[in-house]
């Protein structure tokens, strides 16, 4: 009796054999080609020419990116070397072997076109009811850019680096010269036109200095030489480095209904337009956003009341005074600790004395926009704690304007009803960046310039998504 199945070594098969048997059903990457099928690529397929050899089809390619993005594939070496090997690639290639330039050039040259696709499988997720935008919550994470952090100058430092390129080129441009001349007593006549490679690198490098420096006349803060539009920003591991604050909006199902880029470190302003984002993506009216602090200001308070959407968004003191970070003997003079009185609009310091309306301010210094209402205290000259209440004459207190904002949000956010919703950002959005960063890799980006990263950041949502999409159509037909 046999002990194996027949070996069959070099045994030659009647008929070739399909991909569509080597790619189960349910893989991921038939939902990838059923999903790429869906999509509209006219925009892309009219700006190749009938002239000319004939090239891959659109849906060919973005079936590789989508699937490789999706599964933490993104460099076009490695996706055109899994197409000689790996059945999924094979069979979502057709059996075609794109270089690797071609994928690259393909997914630079269309990066506008492949950010619509985005709006294309967010409906996909749609059909499904995966997509249900009357909540929605927001978040942000940084990653870095193409960019060596020690090519970035102010603009001092990029006349300095100019300078310094210069007397180097004019050093280069002497000894070569010099051996121009020792190689025409020695050999007789040469060409003399031949320029030295080193010399051709540090005139391309000075031309990018020279360009680099004129885009931060007006600025104070450092630019990057090899991505101009990066910003340094401090990531996960609290290092400085150039990158890119990455923000998405996310449902309840974790399907990403809004993916932007931004040059801006801090989130203070991007609440608003995620959210509109997110709107314009499911066509749905947004009644609820959940964030953390770091979105928290009275602007985005104000404009939530004005568009009638709840929302749950801790200001940054808020934690630390349900901590009873407060109520330690070294914070009794925070301003957390007065009390304000809506009825007499006074304050009540933590000694028991008054402060009242003092004046009005108004300020707007670009970043940040301040109505205030200022309060001032009357019996500070003898209260025996005044020293360790402020180093004034008398203690002041401002109060924005808007106030009343912040404060019903706090209110929100401590009933029980709240602290249920705002504890639904742990199961919602913040897996996702974990899921992207540490499962798939994504910490970096491949591309430069703020146009192409947002680009690629749709393609990386657009995988993620993908992803989701395929899990709920297996959920499905398990029953």
């Amino acid at each position: 009796m046999a002990k194996f199945k027949p070996y069959q070594a070099g045994q030659p098969h009647l008929l070739p054999p399909s991909l569509e048997d080597y790619v189960p059903k349910g893989h991921l990457a038939r939902v990838v080609y059923e999903a790429v099928e869906r999509l509209d690529t006219r925009a892309i397929e009219e700006k190749y020419s009938e002239k000319g050899q004939h090239t891959y089809h659109p849906k060919v390619l973005l079936k590789l990116l989508f699937y490789g993005y999706a599964t933490g594939v993104r460099s076009g070496r490695k996706i055109a070397t899994r197409c000689e090997s790996d059945t999924a690639y094979m069979y979502l290639g057709e059996t075609y072997q794109p270089d690797f330039r071609t994928i690259n050039d393909f997914r630079k040259n269309h990066l506008r076109e492949i950010e619509n696709f985005f709006v294309e499988v967010v409906r996909l997720c749609q059909e499904l009811g995966m997509v249900k935008a009357g909540s929605i919550s927001i978040d942000g994470t940084k990653m870095r850019a193409n960019a060596a952090a020690r090519r970035s100058r102010t603009k001092e430092g990029y006349e300095k680096w100019e300078k310094k390129i210069e007397e180097q080129i004019r050093g280069m441009l002497r000894e070569a010269e010099e051996t121009d001349a020792a190689e025409d007593r020695e050999y007789g006549d040469t060409r003399g036109d031949e320029i030295p490679k080193e010399l051709h690198e540090k005139e391309q490098l000075r031309k990018k200095i020279q360009e680099a420096y004129q885009r931060i006349q007006h600025e104070k803060e450092k630019r990057n030489l090899t991505d101009g539009d990066s910003r340094f920003m401090k990531d996960g591991q609290g290092k400085i480095k150039p990158g890119y604050n990455c923000q998405i909006a996310v449902t309840d199902a974790q399907v990403i209904v809004a993916a932007d880029v931004v040059m801006e470190p801090n989130d203070r302003k991007q609440l608003m337009p995620m959210l509109h984002h997110a709107q314009e993506t499911t066509g749905e009216k947004v009644t609820e956003v959940l964030a953390d602090s770091g979105y928290a200001n009275y602007d985005t308070y104000e404009a939530l009341e004005q568009e009638e959407i709840t929302g749950y968004i801790p200001d940054q003191y808020f934690a630390q005074k349900n901590h009873g970070v407060y109520d330690a003997p070294d914070k009794r003079y925070h301003r957390e600790n007065f009390r304000y009185d809506a009825a007499q609009d006074v304050y009540w310091c933590p000694e028991g004395k008054v402060l009242r309306l003092y004046k009005e301010r108004d300020s707007d210094d670009g970043v940040v926009k301040r109505k205030q209402w200022i309060y001032k205290g009357s019996a500070c000259g003898t209260c025996p704690k005044r020293a360790q209440c402020t180093t004034a004459r008398y203690r002041t207190l401002a109060r924005e304007k808007r106030e009343e904002c912040q404060e019903r949000m706090r209110v929100r956010l401590v009933s029980a009803e709240g602290k249920q919703r705002y504890g639904k950002r742990l199961f919602t959005v913040e897996p996702i960046f974990g899921h992207l960063k540490k499962n798939l890799g994504y910490r970096d980006f491949l591309l430069r310039s703020i146009e192409k990263v947002r680009g690629e950041f749709k393609l990386m949502c657009i995988g993620y998504n993908l992803m989701k999409y395929w899990h709920r159509k297996v959920a499905m037909a398990a029953g």
